[in-house]
């Protein structure tokens, strides 16, 4: 129930101290765990898929699942979801809604693009949405239908493009003073939004006990099957922080750019492998470098560079 006064009803019939809580990361859970903190309840949050898996659950219902999770609990096999600070959630919230106003405003520019394409209209400027190149959109001919959705997608951009660089600087006003922001910026490859993507999905390094653990939840790490002596490497993790892996992936190329170990060790894996695999190796060496930065609050070190035959993906 989410009815407040029958779980203050319900708690106050139970012994203090005598119990605790386990409940699905549902989509809306965390009214719940403010609710048990404030009421000083102790609480577990599971993580849905992997209680499921371990349970070998073939039925789902309220009641099944209830018993499972008590189950799970007493024999402590509960897989537990860490429950991020409030006012690390709330940063969450704004850099995922700066992202959604982003795919917006990218797919309205992709709209004007489609339209001028139809038109065989081909622009003469680099940056085809700065004062030039709006005025070279809209002084070409085309029927006023297409004219009238072109204004009217660029109005759209202009209204969001105020809001995007509000939200830009909220975020970087909140993660201006966090221990962990300038020792980020010394990543190559990682500015201010990744950095504090990074923050916003972290929140405190040390819950990640080993590299391994924090590389595949950042959804970098390639699944294998082992049998025998044969071992398949397969696709990546995508049951991961999918804001994080986009953050070390979008920084990856950059990266490339300003460190030259990286550089020579993404050109080889490009030219064997491929530019997709060759990034997302990259990306996999940053997310370890950031690990290692974050536990010893050390800056970035660049990598020396290594002979071809001792490179690898990992």
């Amino acid at each position: 129930s989410n009815n407040i006064n029958f779980l203050n009803a319900y708690f106050n019939n139970l012994k203090p101290h005598s119990f605790r809580v386990t409940f699905e990361a549902t989509r809306g859970f965390y009214w719940l765990a403010d609710y048990l903190t404030k009421k000083k309840i102790p609480f577990i949050v599971s993580n849905p898929f992997l209680n499921r898996a371990i349970a070998n659950v073939h039925a789902k219902n309220d009641k099944f699942d209830a018993k499972i999770l008590a189950d799970l609990t007493r024999t402590n096999l509960i897989a537990k979801c860490y429950v991020a600070s409030i006012k690390i959630r709330e940063l969450r919230e704004i850099i995922a809604h700066r992202s959604k106003l982003v795919q917006i405003s990218t797919k309205l520019k992709n709209k004007i693009h489609l339209i001028l394409a139809k038109y065989n209209n081909i622009p003469p400027y680099t940056e085809m949405f700065g004062p030039n190149g709006i005025t070279w959109i809209l002084s070409q001919q085309n029927s006023q239908v297409y004219l009238n959705i072109l204004n009217e997608t660029l109005e759209f951009l202009d209204f969001l493009k105020p809001k995007i660089l509000a939200l830009e600087r909220t975020i970087r006003e909140k993660v201006h003073e966090h221990p962990y922001f300038r020792l980020l910026l010394t990543v190559p490859g990682i500015g201010v939004l990744n950095a504090a993507v990074i923050i916003a999905r972290i929140e405190n390094i040390n819950r990640f006990p080993k590299v391994e653990k924090f590389i595949r939840y950042a959804g970098l790490s390639v699944n294998t099957r082992a049998s025998a002596d044969k071992i398949r490497l397969g696709r990546l993790n995508r049951r991961s922080d999918k804001f994080l892996r986009t953050a070390f992936v979008d920084a990856a190329i950059a990266a490339a750019q300003k460190d030259p170990g990286l550089s020579e060790f993404y050109k080889y894996l490009k030219s064997q492998k491929g530019n997709g695999i060759a990034r997302v190796a990259v990306a996999r060496k940053l997310a370890r470098s950031v690990y290692f930065v974050l536990q010893k609050s050390t800056p970035y070190h660049f990598r020396s560079i290594q002979p071809k035959w001792n490179y690898n993906s990992g």
